[in-house]
């Protein structure tokens, strides 16, 4: 019986340490994206680099050494 328990118990601890990281990789994703929204960085649509856009609707997502 103390076996189960044992066993038992390091799952949990695993299942938590594990859902931990996760919880922890998304909050630095979204922050990162939240960041890079407030700078007004995107991504430009033919190369992926980011860059700052001083742009309005009309104009596409590419940075200036793609244009």
């Amino acid at each position: 019986m103390k076996n189960n328990t044992m066993t038992g118990n390091k799952r949990r601890l695993d299942y938590a340490y594990t859902r931990d990281l996760l919880a922890l990789e998304f909050n630095e994703a979204i922050s990162k994206r939240l960041l890079s929204e407030s700078r007004n960085q995107v991504k430009c649509e033919k190369c992926g680099r980011e860059f700052t856009a001083e742009m309005t609707l009309e104009e596409s997502l590419t940075c200036p050494e793609c244009r």
